[in-house]
């Protein structure tokens, strides 16, 4: 042992040449961590950052009659199946995620302000659920004034367009509802055109009006002249009825629709409860997928994902898919891409023709609208 106060270090002659480091050793040693730390961070950035996009990816597609429950009259199971179908929305995004779902042929991916305007995911969850509560109530009027019951009436006339430069103009405005001319009460467009029809250019009439806003006023309009017809009165709108619903329905319809929100399963909570109320097979027996809202006059409205719901009809392997036709040539061309060459696509515009393509597999829809008279 030295006595140096000094510590002592091995000599060169002493150190193991096992664990001698070369500078090119060392360098390549700290390329290696570097390119370690770099994967670390670059990793870290892609899961961490968030991209401003949403994905739209199939969802499932599940059996209606489970969900109608009807009381107080019969109802009738069916062979067949009426299943609506549901997409995913994927939302808080990262950059791989984005870049790993831009490679699913079955997936779209949107600006996030496109899918949620200004509202946060939170707020556009309970809109959807508002949605859904209003599609489930037009769906079972719907489905009752199919099968005869009178359900749906109009209770005034909307005011859906004002032509600039008429009779209207200044006086009326779009989203007013007339409820009467003359105190002669307007229950539908129809009321109100056959009125105005017995009236001269130039007379004054005396619309009460109900405004958006839930506030009322009278007001005196002069009618004008058509510009085909000098002697024909001339308002100057385009009238639409206001839709009503007679709540005391003949039995009670109840629609568990769970925690999914929306408006796109009208169409099919329409054709199911048609089916479970009435006798015989509305499907054949057949199974088929539907989507698409639902209107007061029957008209099946557009809705979004249907590409991606077709993936999961495909995916579930059924046969028929009804959809609506109002989403236009091209989007329909790319739902028949994704739903391959095992599922044929119904578009309708309307649930006549919903009924009709039913009819087409064998479905009885033929009476149905003589089953509130053998069924008070």
């Amino acid at each position: 042992m030295s006595d140096s106060p000094f510590p002592q270090f091995p000599s060169p002659l002493d150190l193991d040449p096992s664990v001698v480091r070369t500078p090119g050793q060392r360098a390549r040693r700290f390329a290696g961590w570097s390119a370690v730390v770099v994967l670390v961070v670059v990793l870290a950035l892609g899961f961490g950052i968030k991209v401003d996009e949403v994905a739209l990816v199939p969802g499932t597609v599940r059996d209606t009659e489970p969900l109608v429950i009807i009381e107080g009259t019969e109802s009738y199971p069916s062979d067949g199946e009426i299943l609506y179908t549901t997409i995913r929305l994927r939302q808080d995004l990262s950059i791989f995620a984005s870049l790993f779902l831009q490679l699913d042929d079955d997936t779209e991916l949107l600006p996030a302000e496109v899918v949620l305007g200004d509202r946060t995911p939170e707020a556009n969850r309970e809109i959807n659920l508002e949605l859904m509560v209003d599609s489930k109530r037009k769906a079972v009027a719907v489905a009752l004034e199919a099968l005869g019951y009178e359900t749906i009436a109009s209770d005034g006339v909307v005011v859906a367009e004002v032509v600039e430069g008429s009779a209207a103009e200044g006086f009326l405005q779009v989203g007013d509802t007339i409820t009467s001319v003359n105190d002669t009460p307007m229950p539908s467009a129809l009321d109100l055109i056959e009125f105005l029809a017995g009236n001269e250019p130039g007379v004054e009439l005396t619309f009460d009006i109900e405004h958006a806003d839930a506030t009322s006023e009278r007001v005196s309009v002069v009618m004008g002249v058509r510009d085909d017809d000098e002697n024909v009165a001339f308002l100057g709108i385009y009238p639409l009825d206001r839709v009503a619903i007679v709540e005391n329905f003949p039995f009670d319809v109840e629609i568990d629709s769970g925690s999914v929100g929306g408006p796109s399963a009208g169409l099919a909570f329409t054709l199911a409860i048609i089916d479970a109320a009435s006798e015989g097979e509305l499907t054949g027996g057949a199974k088929v997928a539907v989507t698409g809202t639902i209107e007061f006059d029957g008209q099946v409205g557009v809705v979004g994902g249907v590409p991606q719901k077709a993936a999961a009809v495909r995916d579930e392997g059924y046969e028929h898919f009804i959809v609506p036709l109002a989403l236009g040539d091209e989007t329909l061309d790319l739902i028949r891409e994704r739903a391959g060459e095992g599922v044929t696509i119904h578009p309708v515009a309307n649930l006549d023709e919903a009924l009709t393509v039913l009819k087409g597999l064998g479905g009885e829809v033929d009476d149905l609208s003589e089953f509130a008279s053998q069924h008070p």
